[in-house]
Parts: C-alpha cells; structure tokens; sequence
C-alpha cells in the first residue's frame, strides 16, 4: 500500500516509517521543514518520498491525500506547548485534521485514516480507578485533550474509514534523553506520582498503526493503545526507573503534586487481539536505556545533585514546600 505518514519525522513517525518500510508498503513522509526534520530525514530521503508542507495549509495536505491508500496522522502540537500557545495547538491539531478529512471526501474512494488520540481524553481521575476503556467519552480537561476530543468527534461524523487509537504513555529512549525543557519539568513535577500510567513503547504504537492499515477489522474504532501487564505502573515507579538509569537519581516526595492526573491503566483487550503489537515491557525498555547510557551515567551521577537542584527549581510543589518549611 501507498501509507502517507503526517508528522513523518517526529519520533513516533519515524519509527511508523521504518516498520511500514520493512513490511513493503511505499510512503509519503508530510512534515514541516524545520532543522530539525530535516536532519531525521535524511536516512529516509532514499527510500520514501518526502513532502514538505503545512498541515494547516489544504493546499499542501490535499496533494499527499490524493495519492494514497491509507494515513497515518500523527503531527500535532503537544504539551506543555498547546496550553502555551493555544491558537497554533488549534490550528494544527484540529485545522490540520480537518483539511486531511476534507482532501478525503475528494476521492471517490476515500483512504483509510488512522489518528493518534490520547488516553488523556477519558478525563482526570483519582489514582485507583478502574482501567479506561474505548467507551470512555472524549472530553477536553485543557486545550490539548480538548483539541484530540474534538478530532474524535470530527473522524466520528465524518462518514470516512477510520480507527482511533488512544495512546498511553509513549516514551522512547530518545524521548529520555532530550526535549526536557522547564515547561516539561513542571508538568511532569505537578503529577502525583501516585496516579497509574500504562507505558507503551514508541515501536509498539509505530507497529499497532501499521497492521491496523491492514486490519479491516479494525476499522470504525476507538482502540485502546497500552502496553499490557507488563507496563503498568505508577509515575512513582515510572520516575524512578528513568531517573535511576540515566543516573540522575531520585527526588524528594515533596517535588511531587499531588492532585488528580489524567492517566490510567488502559483495558487493551480488544486492540492486542486485533494488532498483536504488545511486545516490549516496561523493564526490557529501562535494561536498554541503562545499556544506552553507560558511557554518561557515571559523570552524570557525579553531577546528579546539581542537576536535581535545578530541576527542582521548576517544582511548583518543592519550591512551595522550601516556602513553607
């Protein structure tokens, strides 16, 4: 098949470009040029055809549309960034989706689209709730859930072939090692690390979004996307594994928030029976982000305490307890 990925190059795109290229499907990589993009492209630029463009521009999505038999749409703006900038999240998130939509009703038979959701859009709940389902309504609790909630609803109405996937925790090793900015950190210091997330490994998504382009069965869905058994956890659990192999080392109790979070345990029953994609557990993924970084840990360890101190320094809840004590 013909596969146009959105968001080619982004981490979850690359790996849906590298299991769609070792299963002999041919693909257009759409994304937008930045540096960035531009240097992950480049192992690709052989071997699929890239398109560079807007996705808030029709002109640019519907060329891409109208040569392919499936998409994978993964570009979006996530957070921290769509609650800082709202506007562009809306645009890109919700205009984007429409405008490939929109290309889709040109054809007389229109592509299959497989969207990237969120778990987060079942809602913030209280650590210990039972797992989310796929009947769990979409409802927006800040822009970004909101902005995915709406794509439901448009894919929903749309009359078009598609299958929603609601992805839990998706962190790679890559992921681990950069794109750690302030605003992350204060995201990720303001959830109780009591609350119960269920990982799952960037390739095992990349591998559920390519079979379910050829599952039919899978069409018309919501589909939940975890990582099974093997990769539910809490954030305390899930903090401290990562932490511990890069070498950072662990944080006080009071770094932590300790409201409500929307994350949970996913119910994957129906997804693993229909994709099969469940094949990296949680402890297989921190055995090789330790092997990846052993040349770094020790001077890392070596600098732990600085680098806590100053993570720390975006811990509304640690700056909130110095205040207090």
């Amino acid at each position: 098949m013909r596969v146009l990925v959105t968001g080619a190059f982004g981490r979850l795109g690359q790996e849906g470009l590298v299991r769609l290229l070792s299963e002999g499907h041919s693909v257009i990589a759409f994304d937008v040029p930045n540096r960035r993009n531009k240097r992950s492209a480049r192992p690709f630029e052989d071997r699929v055809e890239v398109v560079w463009g807007d996705i808030r521009k029709p002109e640019d999505v519907a060329p891409c549309v109208a040569n392919c038999d499936a998409i994978i749409h993964n570009a979006g703006i996530l957070a921290p960034l769509s609650e800082l900038d709202p506007e562009l999240a809306h645009a890109v998130n919700v205009g984007g989706a429409r405008n490939l939509l929109d290309a889709m009703k040109q054809r007389d038979n229109p592509p299959l689209i497989v969207f990237s959701s969120t778990l987060s859009v079942c809602g913030p709940r209280e650590p210990g709730g039972p797992p989310f389902t796929a009947n769990d309504p979409a409802v927006g609790s800040d822009n970004y859930t909101s902005n995915k909630a709406e794509c439901e609803r448009m894919l929903a109405e749309s009359g078009l072939p598609f299958v929603i996937f609601r992805i839990g925790v998706s962190v790679g090793s890559k992921a681990a090692s950069g794109d750690l900015s302030p605003d992350v950190f204060r995201v990720l210091f303001g959830i109780n690390p009591d609350a119960r997330c269920e990982w799952v490994h960037p390739e095992d998504v990349a591998r559920a979004q390519v079979r379910a382009v050829d599952t039919p069965e899978a069409r018309g869905k919501i589909l939940m996307i975890g990582g099974g058994e093997g990769c539910r956890l809490t954030f305390r659990e899930f903090y401290e594994n990562m932490f511990d192999a890069a070498g950072v080392g662990r944080f006080p109790p009071e770094a932590y928030g300790t409201g409500e979070y929307y994350t949970e345990w996913v119910d994957t029953a129906e997804s693993q029976a229909l994709l099969g994609y469940q094949h990296i557990r949680f402890d297989e993924f921190i055995t090789a982000l330790r092997h990846q970084s052993r040349f770094t840990r020790p001077a890392t360890r070596l600098l732990s305490p600085l680098i806590r101190r100053w993570m720390l320094r975006y811990s509304d809840a640690w700056q909130a307890h110095r205040a207090g004590s």
